[in-house]
C-alpha cells in the first residue's frame, strides 16, 4: 500500500481532475456498506494506517473474494517477518515489474514507498523512469534485471539467472521469493491496467 497519509474517502463516484470527471474503475465501485463486514474490516484497517483508502482496493472491491484474496496474499508477501528480501528489495521488485508490464498506478504507489525503503527519493525516481540507466549495487541490478525479464519475456528465464543469484549470496528460498514477488505484480498490473485504476492523488503529494 501506499505511504501516502492524506484522508481519501471510499466512493463510486468520479473524480475530479480539475478539467474532467473520471472515473476510478471501469466496474461500479460499491460502497462500503455494501462491502461484507469482512472486508470493510480490511478498508478500516488500511484507512486508520495510511490515511485513505487507494484506489486499486477500492476498485477490486467490485468482487470482494477477489480482494478479500488479494489481501491476503499482498499483506503475507510483505510482512517483513515471513520474508528473506529486505523492504526495499521487494519495493525495487515492485516498481522495476510495475514499469516493465507498463502500469502506471502501481508504479506512482510504489515509488513513493521504494523512496522511503532506500531514503533516497531522487533514485527511487530515477529507478522508476529506467532501472538501466541507474548504477545500482549487484544485488539490486540482478534482482531488477530478473524483474523486467520475468515480466516481459518470462520463457528467457533460465538457469544463468538462478547462478546470478546464488553467486551474489540468494538462498533457493530467497530466490524463489524474488520471482514470487515479480509475478504477483505482474498480476496486480494487469488487474490494474485493464480496470482502468485512476492514480490516488496522494501518490502525488507523498511522491
Amino acid at each position: 500500500m501506499s505511504q501516502a497519509t492524506a484522508p481519501h474517502s471510499v466512493t463510486s463516484s468520479p473524480v475530479s481532475t480539475g478539467q474532467l470527471e473520471e472515473p476510478i474503475s471501469r466496474l461500479r465501485v460499491p460502497t462500503e456498506d455494501e462491502l461484507p463486514q469482512k472486508l470493510r474490516d480490511i478498508h478500516m484497517r488500511i484507512r486508520k494506517k495510511f490515511g485513505f483508502v487507494p484506489n486499486f482496493l477500492t476498485a477490486l472491491s467490485a468482487n470482494p473474494g477477489t480482494a478479500l484474496r488479494i489481501m491476503a496474499f499482498y499483506e503475507h508477501l510483505f510482512d517483513q517477518s515471513n520474508s528473506h528480501l529486505s523492504a526495499s528489495e521487494r519495493e525495487l521488485i515492485a516498481v522495476v515489474t510495475s514499469v516493465a508490464t507498463g502500469c502506471s498506478y502501481c508504479v506512482f504507489n510504489h515509488r513513493p514507498a521504494l523512496a522511503a525503503a532506500l531514503g533516497d527519493r531522487v533514485l527511487a525516481d530515477r529507478i522508476a523512469r529506467n532501472h538501466n540507466d541507474v548504477t545500482l549495487a549487484p544485488r539490486e541490478r540482478a534482482l531488477a534485471d530478473l524483474a523486467q525479464k520475468l515480466a516481459t519475456t518470462p520463457h528467457s528465464v533460465g538457469s544463468d539467472d538462478f547462478a546470478r543469484l546464488r553467486a551474489i549470496g540468494f538462498s533457493e528460498p530467497a530466490i524463489l521469493e524474488v520471482l514470487e514477488v515479480s509475478a504477483f505484480f505482474s498480476y496486480g498490473n494487469r488487474l490494474t491496467i485493464a480496470l482502468n485504476v485512476l492514480p490516488d492523488p496522494q501518490f502525488f503529494v507523498s511522491a
